[in-house]
């Protein structure tokens, strides 16, 4: 559908348009050859049939097949709508589409204060949408201003509830897929720590225990011993994976833990890139709270505050 309309720059005026929504009405299916002809009869619009059937596909009003145009049941609600309204609708179809398929995900809209009008680049519509965005301009949810566009006041609180909605939805899903990420390299790091403290121990072994699967609150992933002589867990180890310069998050309850148990806590940083190969070894920081807090080799930046009214 795409194709079609890429094909042309205009799929007419507000004339046309309505006169082919009120041809297709009250019918189920009609020729493309029909539609043509019976266009072109009619004085005072504006019309390309083709890039005006393939807009009303896009916005899944209609199936076109072969020579056929067939009417889907979305098709009804425009049916039933007064000739003032009908624009409207297409009008926020098409804010609503343009939106969920991403096309304004990228830094290309934003507000302009000078004007006071959320704008759009031109550049943020491909080719392949440009008579799209003509259909906006020309029905006057978007005005052209120079390099680009604004949406005019009546379509502003849509267009912006719109955004919000799909931004939600696609940070929650790139959040999603982040933490996913991340968890699968956390996982992978303890397991080659826990293998690596293992292959130390060659008597206390099997009591080596990553435990970050089922007590988050502890503050370290792995139960470990200084040596095989040690009668109790002395050994308490948190791995933190990166990738580039060597760099981690710590929780507060991480470094207040790595605070209280002092040389018995071990912070493990794990080069990800480097774990499948032979020779590699991670970096094993004993008291790493002494050691990055008094140490000028390590950069601490806040990343957030707590604030709270007293």
């Amino acid at each position: 559908m795409l194709t079609e309309l890429k094909r042309c720059n205009s799929i007419g005026n507000i004339a046309g348009l309505l006169f082919l929504v009120s041809m297709l009405s009250s019918k189920s299916f009609i020729s493309r050859k029909e539609v043509i002809n019976r266009s072109a009869l009619e004085n005072g619009i504006v019309i390309n049939c083709n890039g005006a059937l393939a807009f009303l596909e896009y916005l899944e009003y209609v199936k076109l097949s072969g020579d056929n145009v067939v009417l889907t049941e979305r098709f009804k609600e425009l049916e039933l709508l007064e000739k003032s309204c009908i624009i409207d609708v297409l009008v926020k179809s098409c804010i609503t589409k343009l939106i969920d398929e991403g096309i304004f995900d990228r830094d290309e809209t934003g507000f302009n204060v000078d004007k006071g009008h959320i704008s759009i680049k031109q550049s943020a519509f491909p080719l392949a949408y440009a008579a799209i965005r003509n259909f906006l301009i020309t029905a006057g949810a978007f005005n052209k201003d120079n390099d680009e566009m604004c949406i005019s006041g009546s379509y502003e609180s849509d267009f912006a509830s719109r955004i919000r909605i799909r931004k939600g939805k696609f940070t929650l899903e790139q959040l999603l897929k982040q933490q996913e990420e991340q968890n699968r390299r956390g996982f992978e790091a303890e397991e080659f720590v826990l293998a690596i403290e293992k292959k130390r121990l060659s008597e206390k072994a099997y009591r080596v225990k990553r435990i970050s699967d089922f007590d988050v609150s502890a503050g370290y992933d792995i139960v470990s011993f200084q040596s095989d002589s040690s009668t109790a867990c002395d050994r308490f180890i948190e791995v933190k994976s990166y990738l580039g310069n060597p760099h981690f998050y710590w929780s507060e309850n991480e470094s207040d833990t790595a605070r209280i148990k002092g040389d018995k806590y071990v912070l493990c940083l794990v080069d990800y890139a480097r774990i499948t190969e032979p020779e590699y070894e991670p970096e094993f920081i004993q008291d790493p709270y002494k050691v990055i807090f008094e140490n000028d080799s390590w950069l601490v930046n806040i990343a957030s505050y707590k604030i709270q009214k007293i």
